[in-house]
Order: structure tokens, then sequence, then C-alpha cells
């Protein structure tokens, strides 16, 4: 095939959406008056007598001047401001191709969107909801779309990206999005140590060197990679502020007065002493939050009023957003988000139950579906859909192989067979039923069947038949014959054959789970010491090497080549889970620090970085291979996939409209971002 074909073939597989334009309308002129005769000259007369002086006529009316009539619509809100003087109109404030979406209903404006979260720790739910990406994924999560980029565009090798931006995009207050705001990104922020320690894994090559970045003009920027990069897009959809990063492109005109290469150092110190931190690089994050600071300019939908820390976190619309619908309405639809704190998730859960929240997924527990439903019906205030994933688990447990504090513990489990003696003893089908209410099935944490990726249901359900008497034979061949006087089986040390698992209560039936998996594991002799914990300090513990094993989920099937994919070691503390934090310090330090993994994790990095050069139909091999390996090896021990329960139940206010019911969501997808929220709209 030539390279032009394959480039072709890649586009298409890689779904690249075309950004809409509107034709220009014209403006009808009024025909000018007919001329006015002129008088026939009068009869000569005698000279009269000196005339009374005639009166001054009165000044005609002045000729209205119309009303400019402009392309597009606004919010009344906005109107009003334009109206005073405050805001510029509303063809000046969109981009000359502004970014169209198809909506299934055009809306209306206005409207609250009440919606729940558990606090500052919870601020991914608030990333998903603005979806604050050049491009993003499609509903159904198979392709991605442009969304505040005009164009993503490679080359016929795939080594070269070209990101166009859309002339006359700007801003939350009003400054021009440019060029220049993605250069500031990777010239000021990803190449300076102080802010990034080491450059992220989508912006090396194979080889560790850096890619190639280099702004064109004033709306272009193109990356330029040693080798094929297939997966760009993907890669990019992912590249906002989730998981803590500094997104993609930042305000430059803005930041710049907190960054050490731009601020005088006597102002800047005053700000860190103001802001109550140690150095430039905590400032410079804290100001570039967009939830965290309201000053900060944003291209989203709706922008921060507050902090999120208040009790009522509440975002108003972005007179600037670059989004239309097909009618060239600006988007949003509604005019605010308002984010309330719960305590809890039972809290939230009590509040959705009510019919208190508009939208919301998120923290919704499955095991309050039958009263939802009950609800729905009976009162008729809000609808339940069930939104499914690209595959994955709701719960695992996952071993840290580089635990370091007691190496006997870790050397226990670091066994193949005691993995698997773990796996055999965990009831699942008991777990589907009492927690998961019969939904989902059984099966390690990879991707769904029918998607080109799955490498067969003997691998999806490998080792998750219940046999206990298999694992207590595994468990016995490994010399833990010994017992104490509670039936737990002992080290040689003396100590309980056994682990800390950590859970935190938020997002899954994490603790539900884990409560059920530690009375299987007595029922073979493994001790288990249940940790509930807070969900930073879980994180922080993971990422400083301290847990010992967690519950967690496979979110990350769907797009395991690109983003904080889970099937890695290398990424940071949300992509790498507890498989071993010291395998990604071997490679970030190549060797010289930390723990050389074994060989199956040897060949999954491996099989990632081919992946990202590789064309749809070798990605689907590696992705098989990757999978076997993952199960064949119990990297993760997953319980019960397939189901709505992580963020996948949605209760939806019967009045909301354009909410997709079928609405592909993971993680990467950033639902309910990919349902595209600034179209949704309250009906009378």
């Amino acid at each position: 095939m030539s390279s032009r074909n394959r480039r072709n073939s890649l586009l298409t597989v890689l779904s690249l959406v075309l950004i809409l334009s509107f034709a220009l309308s014209g403006c009808a002129t009024q025909a000018p008056a007919a001329p006015t005769a002129a008088p026939a000259a009068p009869e000569p007369t005698a000279a009269p007598a000196a005339p009374e002086p005639t009166a001054v006529p009165a000044a005609p009316e002045p000729t209205a001047v119309p009303e400019p009539t402009s392309k597009y619509n606004e919010a009344p809100m906005l109107a009003e401001l334009v109206k005073a003087g405050t805001l510029p109109p509303v063809d000046e404030r969109l981009p000359e191709e502004p970014y169209v979406i198809e909506v299934p209903e055009v809306g209306k404006y206005g409207g609250t969107w009440h919606r729940g979260f558990t606090g500052p720790s919870d601020r991914n739910g608030l990333i998903r909801i603005v979806n604050d990406g050049l491009v993003r994924f499609s509903i159904d999560g198979a392709s991605v779309e442009m969304k505040y980029a005009k164009s993503v565009t490679p080359n016929d090798t795939f080594t070269e990206w070209t990101i166009t931006l859309p002339k006359g995009g700007k801003w939350s207050d009003g400054e021009l999005f440019t060029a220049d705001d993605l250069m500031f990104y990777y010239n000021d922020v990803v190449n300076n140590k102080d802010l990034t320690p080491s450059m992220p894994s989508w912006l090396l090559n194979k080889d560790g060197t850096p890619v190639k970045v280099e702004k064109v003009d004033d709306l272009t920027v193109k990356f330029t990679f040693a080798t094929p990069q297939t997966l760009f897009l993907q890669e990019i959809a992912q590249q906002d502020a989730g998981d803590k990063k500094y997104p993609m492109f930042l305000p430059a005109h803005y930041l710049k007065q907190f960054h050490a290469n731009y601020a005088a150092k006597a102002d800047l110190d005053k700000m860190i002493a103001d802001a109550g931190v140690k150095t430039w690089g905590e400032l410079f994050y804290l100001k570039q939050d967009q939830f965290d600071n309201p000053d900060r300019p944003v291209l989203t939908a709706w922008k921060a009023k507050n902090r999120y820390s208040e009790q009522i976190f509440i975002m108003e619309r972005n007179p600037y957003y670059f989004g239309v619908d097909q009618a060239g309405n600006q988007l949003p639809y509604l005019d605010t988000v308002e984010v309330k704190f719960f305590a809890d998730k039972a809290a939230l859960n009590l509040a959705a139950i009510a019919g208190e929240l508009d939208e919301q997924e998120r923290h919704i527990d499955l095991a309050n579906y039958p009263v939802l439903k009950e609800e729905e019906q009976k009162s008729g205030k809000y609808k339940i859909f069930l939104w499914s994933s690209t595959g994955g688990e709701e719960a695992g447990i996952v071993f840290n192989l580089t635990y370091a504090k007691d190496p006997e513990l870790t050397a226990m489990w670091s066994q193949l067979d005691f993995r698997k003696a773990v796996s055999y003893a965990i009831n699942r089908p008991e777990i589907q039923q009492a927690i998961f209410l019969g939904t989902g099935e059984p099966r390690m944490g990879i991707i769904k069947a029918g998607s080109p990726w799955y490498p067969g249901d003997e691998v999806a359900h490998k080792y998750t038949e219940y046999k206990p008497d298999e694992a207590n034979k595994l468990l016995d061949a490994l010399g833990y014959t010994k017992r104490d006087a509670e039936d737990y089986r002992l080290l040689p040390s003396g100590k309980r054959v056994g682990f800390e698992l950590s859970a935190v209560p938020a997002l899954g039936a994490y603790v539900a789970v884990a409560e059920l998996a530690v009375a299987d594991l007595k029922k073979v002799g493994i001790w288990v010491d249940l940790q509930t914990r807070e969900r930073d300090l879980h994180f922080q513990m993971r990422q400083a090497n301290e847990l010992q094993a967690e519950v967690w989920n496979q979110d990350s099937a769907g797009t395991m080549f690109s983003g904080s994919t889970k099937f890695d070691v290398r990424p940071g503390i949300y992509g790498n889970l507890t498989y071993g934090p010291l395998f990604k310090t071997w490679y970030d330090t190549n060797g010289k620090e930390g723990v050389e993994p074994p060989d199956g994790w040897k060949r999954i990095v491996e099989l990632q970085d081919e992946a990202k050069s590789a064309n749809p139909d070798r990605q689907a091999e590696i992705a098989k291979e990757i999978f076997t390996i993952w199960v064949d090896n119990l990297y993760d021990i997953g319980t019960v996939g397939l189901t709505a329960m992580d963020q996948g139940v949605a209760v939806v206010n019967a009045k909301l409209r354009n909410v997709p019911e079928n609405l592909t969501k993971d993680w990467a997808l950033r639902t309910p971002g990919n349902g595209k929220p600034e179209t949704w709209f309250f009906a009378e």
C-alpha cells in the first residue's frame, strides 16, 4: 500500500472531523428615494413690500440607522451586556469559523445545572464536566472530534502533526488564543524543571529524546516525532488538566506574571508570600488551576466564579466560548453550573434520589438503582440512564511488586502462584449478585468482546472461577502450611500470610468488594488488613510506594495506548497504580535507580512503544498480546466488570434535553464531557 493510501486509511480510522462553517448572510439595502424634480422658474413680479420674516423651518427628523444584523445568536444575559457596552458583539467574540455542534434539538438559553461532588479531592469530576481539550472523544468513544482546534493533520508518514487554531478564537478575558499558548506550555512549563521534573511520556520519542515542537505561525504549531505516531489524536484528547497535570495549552498572557522566566523577582517573592507557599513553582500551579483561581482565563463553556474549596462551587457561562449549534446559537445553553459539596457519597445519593441534582453519574451507587427506578416512575422528576464502558472491571486487587518496607511480604505476593490462589479464592458470582445486582460478568480488567482488541473469552475469564480448594493447594505447595490459633497461614518468620489492602470509599464499590474478598481470603487462611482511606491520602501513599495492595477499577482498556493508561508502569500516579512504583523509577532513570521490572512488564512496555507507531491492524495484535500477558501474570486481579457501577448510573432531570441516553463512559473519554454538556438545556 502506498504511503498516501496508508495515510488516508489511518485518517479514516482515526476519524478526523472537519469543522463546519457558516455561510455569510447578506444584508438587504434600501433603495434610495427618487430625486425631486426642479421647480419651474417663477414669473417676474414687482418688488413687493418688505416681507414679514419667515420662521425658520424645523430641522428634519434624523433617519434611523438600522442595527447591524448578526450571523449568530447569544444568551439574553450576554445581549444585555453588549447593549450596555460592557461586552463586544457576539460576532466579535467568536472565531471566524466557530466550533459547530450539530445538536439533536436546538435548545433554549437559561437555567442552572445542579450537580454534586465530594470536595477538592474530587477535582477530576470537574475536569469531566468541562472536557477542556483541543479535541475530544465522540459520544460513542470510537472517534476523536475537533473542539478548540480547527484541524489536527498528519503528514503521509505520521511523523509530523500540525495543529491549526481557529482565527479569532479568544480566552474568556477576550485575549486571543494563539500558538504562543501551546508554545508557552512546551517551552516554559514542561521544559522547566521547577514545574515539570520529568518530560511527559507523550512528548518523548521511543529513544527518550524530546519531540520537536515548533511554532509555524500565529495559529499553527507542528509536532515532529522521530518515528510514526498514529495515536496523536487520542493522546491530545487527554492532555487537559486531568489527574492534576498541566493542560497542553495555557493562557500565556496571564500566567507569565507568575513565572520566574518573566516576572521580576521582587514581585514574585511578594506573591509567593501572599499565597502562603514556599516556591514560585507552587504559586504557578495554584494560579494556573482554573478551579482554584477564578481570575485565570479559560476556553471552557463555563468559567469558575469562586473556588472549588467552597460549599457550592459555581461556574458561569464563558461569553467567548467557541461553540455554536447548527442554527448559529452560541453555546452553552445553560447559564450556570452549581456543584454542591457533600461530605460523603451517601448524602450525595440521597440528594439524587430526591431529585435535587439535574445530572449526576459520578458517585451514584448501582445499589441505589432499584430505588431510583421506583422514584423515576413515581415522581417523574428524572430519568435513569445506564451508560456502558469500553470494558475493564469495576474493582480489582493490585499488589505492589516493589514494596520496600517488608521484603518477606513482597517476596510472597510476587509469586504468581500466590496471586493465583488469591484469585481462585474470591467468590465472584457472590460479589456480582450482592454488589452489582447480578449485572455485568465475572472477568479480568480487559476490553469487552466485540472490540478488535479482544483476545477471547479464555483470557477475559481466566482464573476467575471460584476454586477455594485449588487456592488451598497452591498455598500449601508454596510452603504456607503452618497456621495460628485463628487458622491463618504463617510465613517462616511467624508472620501471617497476608497483606494490608487499601480501599477508597468513592467512585465505585471498592470497600464493599474488598469486604467480601477479605471474607473469602480468610477461608483459605490469608489474613487481610482492610484499610479504608480518604482518596488524597491513598494517592499520596501510592506515589510514595507505601501501599501493599489496593482496590481500584480498570477504566482505560479502550484507550490503553494513550493518556494515563493503566496498562503501563511509566505514567504517573493515576496511570501506574500499585503495580510497582519503583518500576517507573527504573524507567525514569534508565535503570540507575528503582527496581528492574520482570520480563512480563518489560514486554508490555516494548509493545506500548511499538503501538504508538503501528497501524490499526498491528495495534489490535499488540493489544491482544498485552491483555494476555496482563491476565497470565495477574498484575491486576479482576472481580466483576461491564456494569454501570463506575459512573454509569446517570440521574437526569426529566426536563434536561440533549443528554445522550446511550453514552460510552470512561475516564479517558472524560464522561460526561464526551456527551457535550454545553448543548444540554431545560425544556419548558
